[in-house]
């Protein structure tokens, strides 16, 4: 090998060692921004996501792109379960659920539920009720409320045999204190993979695998669906 050969390979080290000492020593803040970049620069993502509380626990199975996204969900709770779907399509939200879920996740009354079970509703952009329908069902608000910024620190763990770096915060979702670890390879492109927030207060758990981003993501809106303002109506 020539004196070019081992230049390079010094260079390569000197790089190598660099990017190593990157990894061990950013700051939670540096890796937050990393991760969020790294998601930031994909389009679309795939993700099943389970919470379980006293009792409750919510399942969720969602593909969710530019502007669009579906979710499919079960819910079980005091002996009862039952299935649901949100759709996001075309600036406006589709949710589909029987008596139980209609009732009890979203939430309409009792009589609304049982006059509405298994129809689709529609909820335009306009409505008060879209933004929480359409959290997390779309691309754009499943990046934007996946990484905490509260009270930040760096974790280590193997996950799956696999070597990962996590930032830790804290976030507060209807009115509850989370702590939340989103974890991401510990070598490489920071993309995460997993996230999980622990609510102590009422002993619950969620835990979300993030997988397939850049997938296409293809969703159409329901042939028949009754505006939310005629449900609530009645």
């Amino acid at each position: 090998m020539g004196r070019i050969g081992v230049l390079m390979l010094v260079v390569a080290a000197a790089i190598v060692t660099t990017a190593v000492a990157l990894a061990v020593t950013r700051s939670p803040k540096q890796l937050r921004a990393a991760m969020l970049r790294a998601a930031s620069a994909r389009h679309s993502v795939h993700y099943v996501s389970t919470s379980s509380a006293a009792g409750h626990f919510i399942r969720i199975v969602a593909d969710v792109g530019a502007g669009q996204g579906i979710q499919r969900i079960t819910v079980k709770s005091g002996g009862h379960s039952g299935p649901a779907t949100v759709r996001i399509v075309g600036g406006s939200g589709y949710i589909r659920g029987n008596a139980f879920t209609l009732h009890n996740y979203f939430p309409f009354s009792q009589a609304q539920a049982k006059r509405y079970a298994g129809e689709w509703i529609s909820i335009p952009s306009s409505s008060g009720a879209y933004a929480a329908v359409a959290a997390d069902a779309t691309f754009a608000s499943f990046v934007g409320d996946l990484l905490p910024s509260n009270h930040l620190r760096v974790v280590r763990a193997t996950i799956d045999g696999k070597r990962s770096v996590g930032v830790r915060g804290t976030v507060r979702q209807a009115g509850l204190r989370l702590t939340e670890t989103v974890y991401a390879p510990a070598r490489g492109t920071p993309l995460p993979f997993e996230e999980k927030a622990v609510a102590a207060r009422v002993r619950g758990t969620s835990v979300a695998r993030m997988s397939r981003w850049n997938e296409p993501v293809k969703v159409q809106a329901p042939a028949h669906s009754v505006p939310i303002s005629t449900v609530l109506g009645n």
